[in-house]
């Protein structure tokens, strides 16, 4: 609450550590799962890495599963196997594994609504490892938005899910129409951590709209107050946004006709850089994809876009997204005419 409405991002932190403290104290499992899943899924994310988290949400699986509380067991398991380990850029296939076994576990345990948000993820990573013939659609093994409408389109992970799909396979103007009716209900402090990774893609359709409609103000007005909220969040000390601020500021200054091309290049290196030293492989290849972008249609350098495709095609096939390396030599075909990657 205090987060919520004050956006007192040390006052929340100060309570969140008594709550565990005093759980601590009383020596009682009871609670322990519930709190985990609170504090762990909207303060600590403010300030603390989603990595640092990964051993609170386990041990609250586990304290859940010994105390009967299998609801939030179910949602510490799959924010410690699933979501975090997508949001920090781990490999596809192995995430993918994950969500076969948290489903199987969510489904015995008649734990239907993490079960749904688990195979809405899951199918996201069967569409980007070419394991299904769709991209955009969630349609595949995991699940299908249209034949299980009735559960998928009511969850609130199944938006957030579609923009990230939208944003990775260029269906920008879909992606940018999902914020009219969803950002008021998906707001940074006080939320879900997800809403970070959301926000960015979201503002990320938003500016390549922006630069196909230059001269429609609305899609660059939505992704400043998006990218806005982030940097606030990042000048809080929110160590989980600097990658996200920093290719927003690249995109932010590419479609400014006043920057200096040399800067903004120097805007999308920073981005990838920080996006790869943090080890988001998945992050550093979508800003070199976003750099080739910026070259080939504002610097008209094919060359050195060229370098950034490739680049991109390294940084998505280690992560295993097999399906996005098809879209990008589809996509860039003429520009990679006797590179080793096609």
């Amino acid at each position: 609450m205090t987060l919520s409405v004050l956006g007192d991002v040390d006052t929340a932190l100060c309570i969140g550590e008594y709550a565990l403290k005093m759980q601590e104290k009383i020596e009682s499992e009871v609670e322990k799962a519930r709190t985990t899943a609170i504090l762990y899924n909207s303060i600590f994310p403010h300030v603390k890495t989603l990595q640092s988290s990964l051993k609170p949400y386990l041990e609250g699986y586990q304290s859940g599963m010994r105390t009967g509380n299998k609801t939030y067991a179910m949602w510490c398991l799959s924010t410690h196997s699933v979501l975090i380990p997508y949001m920090t850029g781990k490999p596809l296939k192995s995430i993918e594994e994950q969500c076969q076994v948290c489903v199987s576990q969510m489904t015995e345990l008649k734990e239907e609504e993490q079960s749904t948000c688990t195979r809405i993820i899951w199918q996201l990573c069967l569409n980007l490892m070419g394991q299904s013939n769709a991209t955009v659609e969630l349609r595949g093994r995991a699940i299908d938005e249209k034949e299980d409408s009735s559960s998928v389109l009511g969850n609130s992970t199944f938006p957030i899910i579609k923009t990230i799909a939208y944003s990775l396979f260029g269906e920008y103007e879909l992606g940018a129409s999902q914020e009219i009716s969803l950002l008021n209900h998906f707001e940074l402090n006080g939320g879900h951590f997800i809403t970070m990774m959301y926000m960015f893609h979201q503002a990320l359709c938003l500016y390549a709209m922006a630069k196909k409609n230059r001269k429609t103000k609305k899609y660059k007005t939505r992704a400043k107050i998006l990218r806005k909220k982030l940097t606030a969040s990042f000048k809080r000390g929110n160590p989980n946004v600097v990658h996200y601020v920093c290719l927003l500021n690249a995109e932010h200054a590419a479609i400014d006709q006043k920057k200096d091309a040399k800067d903004v290049c120097k805007l999308y290196n920073d981005a990838i850089v920080i996006s790869a030293r943090g080890g988001y492989v998945n992050d550093a290849a979508l800003a070199h994809e976003r750099f080739a972008d910026f070259l080939l249609s504002n610097v008209g350098d094919t060359d050195e876009a060229k370098y950034h495709i490739e680049e991109a095609i390294k940084c998505y096939t280690g992560w295993g997204a097999m399906r996005k390396v098809e879209h990008l030599r589809e996509q860039y075909q003429g520009v990679l005419v006797g590179s080793s990657t096609t």
